[in-house]
């Protein structure tokens, strides 16, 4: 609504006065020179057509809407002309799309969020010279993916209104193709069912070099203990290790490949031996089986992970499950290891273990 500022307009007919008070923040001029003008698309060629998504709607999300910006024209610019798409930018806009373009409503639904539409009349000589801006943010499911920003500038003594629409509905055009083009190779990844393709590998060569990887060529020696003994405990030695994980994604021709690199490592800084016992071959023995169980349910990890089939909404959560799960039943297996054996002083029990963790490992193809 235009507003204007105070002022007394007196018109004198048949003798009578009518006295009329203004109201408002414009000079009263501007009421008599400024006029409104609406700009109707022109229809397009048949064949138009959106192929990966369809217009749902179509907001417009400027603070002004009344709209697109003002012209001047007429002897020494003095008149003023508002310039605005029919019917108002988002009603235009939508009308046009529904009208020229062949869409498919089984695809995705997509949103369309004017955020910018103005045009400027620059300075310039005998030839009008104007600007146009245009930013349309594509939303799907309530989540903005992209917005697309337009520019045009022409200067023409002609029919400015009809540039006008040739530059709105270009930059129009250009936003619909480039998405459709966009969302076609990249759907995939905003869809919470997108299948997630798995790739999962032993590295037995952990880069820190207090960290020993395992190899069933190189088995452990009482150098490799490097930790401080503990002075409180009836142990002989003792062994740690764990079992590390790392992760890494990639998205590739629209799709996401995830990487899980897994290294069984035994830690030589925490883990201890005592002297009196280094020449002990059992104790070593011993310690040797409480790696060999890391490098087993590695392995075993390695193969749950393979064997399941991940999502974009679930991969990381199912894959950290799947390793909360084998690290517990790796320390349940490692203390029913000490239990038995006692430690490795039950002799009996210790050659038992032996027996089946070398048959277990004999059957994996994890390590060399």
């Amino acid at each position: 609504m235009l507003r204007f500022t105070a002022g007394f307009l007196y018109c004198c007919c048949m003798r009578r006065t009518l006295l009329l008070l203004i109201t408002g923040l414009l000079p009263f001029h501007t009421l008599l020179a400024q006029t409104t003008r609406d700009i109707r698309f022109r229809d397009e060629p048949p064949g138009q057509r959106i192929q990966h998504y369809y217009v749902n709607s179509v907001k417009d999300e400027r603070t002004d809407t009344s709209s697109i910006g003002v012209l001047k024209a007429g002897v020494f610019n003095k008149k003023e002309i508002a310039v605005n798409l029919e019917h108002g930018a988002a009603a235009a806009i939508g009308s046009y799309i529904q009208k020229n373009y062949k869409q498919d409503t089984a695809s995705s639904a997509a949103d369309l969020r004017i955020t910018d539409l103005q045009i400027k009349q620059l300075p310039g000589g005998i030839r009008s010279k104007t600007e146009l801006s245009l930013t349309i943010a594509f939303f799907i499911n309530g989540t903005k993916l992209t917005e697309y920003k337009g520019r045009g500038e022409v200067q023409t003594m002609g029919d400015m209104f009809k540039h006008i629409e040739d530059m709105v509905r270009q930059s129009l055009q250009n936003s619909l193709q480039e998405f459709d083009t966009w969302w076609g190779a990249n759907k995939l990844l905003y869809a919470p069912d997108a299948p997630v393709t798995l790739h999962v590998e032993i590295d037995p060569a952990p880069k820190d070099p207090n960290q020993l990887g395992y190899s069933r060529s190189r088995p452990l020696t009482a150098n490799d203990f490097l930790g401080k003994p503990d002075d409180m405990s009836r142990a002989a030695a003792a062994t740690a290790g764990a079992i590390g994980i790392k992760y890494a994604s990639t998205i590739e021709n629209g799709r996401i490949s995830v990487q899980v690199v897994i290294t069984p490592f035994f830690d030589k800084l925490n883990s201890w031996y005592l002297d009196k016992h280094r020449d002990n071959a059992k104790v070593l023995a011993h310690e040797q089986r409480h790696f060999d169980i890391a490098a087993i349910k590695a392995c075993e990890l390695a193969d749950t992970m393979r064997s399941r089939k991940l999502t974009k909404s679930n991969y990381f959560g199912e894959l950290e499950l799947i390793a909360a799960k084998k690290q517990q039943e790796t320390n349940d297996l490692q203390a029913q290891y000490d239990a038995e054996t006692r430690h490795g002083m039950n002799s009996s029990a210790q050659e038992k273990w032996n027996k089946l963790l070398l048959d277990m490992l004999a059957k994996l193809t994890c390590y060399k």
